[in-house]
């Protein structure tokens, strides 16, 4: 049996995904053993699967190329996309689930050699489900249901390689050398309204840095801010990895913390899926639809913010956050004998 999986954009939403395509793997592993299962995603999320378990064989969208050339040089993209729905109709498939639900990735759905086909959301032809009030993850559940796959356990996982974990071992060795508890700290997005002002989370990390290793991260493009803002200053102990490590080491890096401080960004999905307590900051977005499930993980809201889902919101109420709110927060993470030696 065949089955295409289709979870293209954002990494956050890919990784969503990650326990649903388990679920639906081990559910035709029982009834066809040797089912294979194809996963339609972007090239720039691939290394979420690279080593899952799940995952047979990855089929990649250049998303850079047909993102960058679409308003300008429409014609290369559509060709980009042609190529990539030319190598999804080299298989033919029992069975095709699309995740995503956008025009983007309903085009490989309707264009995929598939005998049943889910989406989700509303699209002519396509048996689906759409709930926009539903958290993400509970919304794929609902997906899965309506496709006859059971849905006992859709917690998200993220596999890392030998490599990734022998090269965590060797930073840690350099960087922690009174073996503190790690506490990760993300202050970066997608969006500039989702973001906590740098200042704040750097004011917090002193606050804590007796009691922690603290180690902020972020992509390539943001490790000068971050050193900026520690030569202010601040948390000088402190460690900046920003640009220095794969996507799965740092997702390994996370799975050896004590704790992560971030908002609403893939790395607190990372956090989530890893299984390490995680304190998102939210804003203008909805924490019951994409915040962090699990008892552990906490949520701090913005003061008086009415969600609007702006990326470039003026009001940017998170500046409004109180650091002493978010210290408290990190002390009911802290173990008693770092607060007694901090």
């Amino acid at each position: 049996m065949n089955i295409l999986v289709i979870k293209q954009t954002s990494l956050g939403d890919v990784l969503h995904a990650s326990g649903h395509i388990r679920a639906i793997k081990k559910h035709y592993q029982k009834q066809c053993p040797g089912s294979k299962l194809f996963l339609l995603t972007a090239n720039t999320s691939a290394d979420i699967y690279r080593h899952s378990p799940w995952v047979d064989e990855l089929i990649l969208v250049d998303r850079d190329s047909i993102k960058e050339n679409w308003r300008k040089k429409p014609m290369r993209a559509i060709k980009e996309m042609q190529r990539t729905l030319s190598k999804v109709r080299q298989h033919k498939f029992d069975l095709a689930i699309d995740f995503q639900g956008l025009a983007k990735s309903v085009f490989f759905l309707y264009g995929a050699k598939a005998e049943n086909k889910f989406v989700k959301g509303n699209w002519w032809g396509l048996k689906g489900f759409r709930n926009k009030k539903l958290h993400a993850i509970k919304e794929m559940d609902q997906l899965l249901q309506v496709a006859g796959i059971p849905t006992t356990d859709t917690t998200m996982e993220l596999v890392v390689g030998n490599d990734d974990k022998l090269s965590v071992d060797r930073l840690l060795l350099k960087i922690n050398l009174e073996n503190k508890p790690i506490l990760i700290v993300s202050p970066f997005s997608r969006w500039p309204s989702k973001d906590w002002p740098l200042k704040n989370y750097m004011e917090v990390c002193e606050a804590v840095s007796n009691a922690y290793q603290v180690v902020f991260t972020g992509s390539p493009d943001r490790k000068i801010q971050i050193d900026r803002g520690m030569e202010d200053g601040c948390c000088q102990s402190a460690v900046n990895m920003a640009g220095a490590q794969s996507l799965l080491e740092f997702v390994e890096l996370t799975s050896r913390a004590s704790l992560m401080l971030t908002g609403d960004s893939f790395p607190m999905h990372v956090a989530v899926a890893k299984q390490t307590p995680v304190i998102a900051l939210f804003g203008p977005t909805d924490e019951n639809k994409v915040g962090p499930l699990g008892e552990r993980n906490r949520v701090i809201r913005a003061p008086g913010c009415d969600v609007c889902d702006n990326r470039h919101c003026s009001r940017h109420c998170l500046s409004r956050l109180d650091n002493d709110e978010v210290i408290r927060m990190i002390h009911e993470f802290t173990p008693d004998s770092c607060l007694a030696s901090a």
